[in-house]
């Protein structure tokens, strides 16, 4: 078994110290287990088994065959084996590419990425990295990320984990870490962000010369030269060359009245309320809730959010406000059902035939289902109908006759799908017959 003496700060953060600034060569502890013996450990632990010698006189063991169960050694790091933590790819969407060793590799569902990779996505695509504690990273669009060191020590199941934001942003979304020395990291050329358990971003914005943390969830420290600040849920901070500006309060979820509403028109829209100093958004379409397999990652400006066509289905939209400093709020999650059911009513066709005059009224439905279709005609002026005709099938509908008048007409389909009726009337259109 396997054991950990207590050392560093409490569990809910984790701060790195450069091990350029530590006087001392990094090591490991290990709590000794009844049994243990330094020339087993060697062979099962260390890079070379003749390396118990080192650890022996670190630690003034005199028998390397006999060890006091309880008792902590220290074990220089660079003699530790070192098992590599993999990120498994989980979804993608897009222009995603991995450079490992100046080399590009192709990305697959399921595929294993290992340290020293860099990431980078283009316009509109979107990556999502699981890592083996149940751990997410999800890389937007535009952005590019170096996974660094990303290790677990064998011996004492110390796992570290280090990226960095060379441009764009990248979102962790970490579980509680096991223990006090585990760690995960991320770095910007200004800043350094390190948790040991909760959601946050972390963005690089080369031209300005600032990187940008938003906490969502949790407790993170961002460190800046040797100014740091500890940044709570719903707060964010700015790292630039002049040091850290935060905590700083981060928008609010902006809001979406109608979220609940079916999407049945030609194209997917929302309209959406933000805060004052809200004039964009960060906006991502999944169709699952994890937002795994994600459709859209972008950004968007005026108060409404579009899709275009899409087919139906049940979608998850996840929007966050951005504030005029760059930095992202706190995210709004709506789940809508899109189902394709349009009417368009046409131009009504004259014609006569001898005396008789016929008013051709037509339309076209979209969408899936079998339809049935009302059409009602009122003259300006009456409340009852000219003409009530239900249980059409046909898209069309002559009518004989008029008198002179304004009309308006409109239409409703009832549509059988997914084993329930939905009804819905078009918009009222003007017609006019002339003496």
């Amino acid at each position: 078994m396997r054991g950990l003496a207590a050392a560093g700060l409490g569990a809910t953060l984790c701060l790195l110290t450069p091990l350029a600034s530590r006087a001392a060569e990094p090591t490991e502890t290990y709590v000794v287990q009844k049994g243990d013996t330094l020339y087993e450990l060697g062979r099962r632990y260390f890079v070379s088994d003749r390396d118990y010698r080192i650890v022996a006189r670190l630690n003034g063991v005199r028998d390397p065959r006999r060890l006091q169960a309880g008792a902590v050694l220290k074990v220089p790091t660079r003699l530790l084996r070192l098992r590599q933590v993999e990120a498994r790819v989980a979804g993608f969407k897009g222009q995603v590419t991995a450079t490992v060793g100046g080399r590009t590799v192709p990305l697959t569902r399921g595929a294993m990425i290992t340290e020293g990779a860099v990431i980078a996505t283009g316009a509109n695509a979107f990556l999502r990295l699981d890592l083996p504690d149940g751990s997410q990273l999800s890389i937007p669009s535009q952005s590019r990320i170096r996974l660094g060191r990303m290790q677990e020590v064998e011996m004492t199941g110390v796992v570290r984990r280090e990226l960095e934001v060379q441009r764009g942003r990248l979102e962790s979304e970490v579980v509680p870490l096991r223990n006090q020395e585990d760690s995960y990291t991320v770095r910007t050329p200004m800043s350094v962000s390190a948790v040991r358990g909760t959601e946050f971003g972390v963005s690089y914005d080369e031209a300005a010369g600032r990187s940008g943390t938003e906490v969502i969830e949790g407790l993170v420290m961002v460190s800046q030269g040797a100014q740091s600040a500890s940044i709570p849920a719903a707060q964010g901070a700015l790292s630039g060359a002049a040091g850290v500006n935060g905590p700083l309060p981060l928008p609010p979820p902006p809001k979406v009245p109608a979220a609940g509403k079916v999407q049945d028109e030609t194209t997917v829209a929302f309209a959406v309320e933000g805060s004052e100093t809200s004039g964009s958004y960060q906006v991502r379409l999944a169709t699952d809730a994890g937002f795994v397999d994600v459709l859209e990652d972008t950004t968007a400006s005026g108060p409404e959010v579009g899709f275009g066509a899409l087919p139906d289905g049940v979608y998850f939209l996840r929007l966050a406000s951005i504030d005029p400093s760059g930095l992202i709020g706190m995210p709004a999650t709506y789940a809508f059902e899109r189902r394709l059911n349009t009417l368009e009513l046409g131009q009504p066709a004259a014609s006569r035939e001898g005396n008789l005059r016929r008013y051709k009224f037509r339309w076209k439905a979209g969408g899936d289902g079998q339809r049935t279709y009302r059409l009602q005609l009122v003259r300006n002026g009456e409340e009852t109908p000219v003409v009530d005709e239900g249980g059409l099938t046909m898209q069309e509908l002559t009518v004989t006759d008029l008198p002179a008048g304004v009309y308006h007409w409109r239409v409703m389909s009832r549509t059988y799908a997914r084993g329930s009726y939905v009804e819905k009337w078009s918009s009222p259109e003007r017609f006019e017959i002339g003496h």
